[in-house]
């Protein structure tokens, strides 16, 4: 089955026919276009992934179908999103006998998942994978977050630096708002990193292969999750400066209140936003929201 929401370009090939190893595909660098292209990359990223044949998946970026190839006699359906209209036309020959297989001719951004995923038994969610474009990456996490209610998982190819920033702990030099925003809703850590030259075209970073399990072991609360990233945000602002210098700076609270609250909450009244915990920052976020007057 194959669904075309986009608008249609003028083709200038007949698809009947045609054999993908004929067919000279374009890569297109607007479209962050890096397929990866090694199977015992693809087979590693099956094995860690663990597909179950009740489960339901959304691929976000099918590209040259290397992973969806894997991935789709291993579940119960498969619904593959892929913006490029010449890779989606080989994708619908290459896979045109998968009954359990919905390619769909979207742009992920502007596509609605639960319409797309359709109904689910209850309590079932779905899963979400794709080697995603970079330059879009933090765009759909939050994409994926907001319907977190819906997706239990979500594994993701990303540059390895940002994988890296995702998942760093406090007191690391590149833990930041970043990796609060992400482990605030998911655990997060990396199943694989992967070289520039398993792809192409060969991009000029490496990359790591991602999971986020919005299931969270421990889930953090907080009375404002607008209030507490306003907090987490404000105090990386100036890195090498004191958290508290940065919160007085962007949430406009004078010293002896902040004072009250990073003691109440268990923080040194010199750190710095890199040595402070989710946790500790969620309770700082509390304490200093029932300061305020628009609660």
């Amino acid at each position: 089955m194959w669904v075309n929401t986009l608008k249609k370009e003028d083709d200038e090939y007949i698809l009947k026919g045609l054999k993908e190893e004929r067919k000279k595909f374009t890569y297109k660098k607007r479209l962050g276009q890096n397929f990866l292209h090694q199977k015992d990359k693809v087979l590693q990223i099956i094995e860690k992934i663990a597909p179950k044949s009740d489960e339901t998946y959304i691929e976000i970026g099918a590209g040259s179908g290397f992973l969806t190839q894997e991935l789709v006699d291993k579940i119960k359906k498969l619904h593959a999103i892929e913006i490029d209209r010449e890779a989606f036309d080989i994708l619908r020959v290459k896979f045109s006998n998968k009954e359990n297989l919905e390619l769909i001719n979207a742009d992920i951004m502007l596509s609605d998942i639960r319409a797309i995923a359709g109904p689910q038994l209850p309590g079932k969610k779905i899963k979400v994978i794709g080697n995603i474009p970079y330059y879009i990456t933090t765009p759909i996490i939050e994409k994926l977050i907001e319907n977190r209610d819906f997706v239990s998982r979500a594994y993701l190819m990303v540059q390895k630096e940002v994988a890296e920033r995702i998942t760093a702990k406090e007191g690391s030099k590149i833990y930041g708002s970043l990796s609060i925003y992400c482990q605030y809703y998911a655990d997060c850590k990396v199943l694989l990193k992967i070289g520039r030259d398993n792809f192409f075209p060969i991009p000029n970073v490496d990359s790591a292969f991602i999971e986020l399990d919005f299931e969270k072991q421990e889930p953090i609360k907080v009375k404002n999750e607008e209030f507490f990233f306003k907090v987490t945000r404000g105090g990386f602002t100036q890195r090498r400066k004191m958290l508290m210098n940065n919160l007085k700076r962007s949430l406009g609270l004078g010293e002896e209140p902040l004072k009250k609250a990073f003691v109440a909450a268990g923080i040194d009244l010199k750190a710095r936003a890199e040595a402070v915990s989710i946790p500790a920052f969620a309770k700082l976020a509390d304490l200093l929201y029932d300061l305020q007057d628009n609660h």
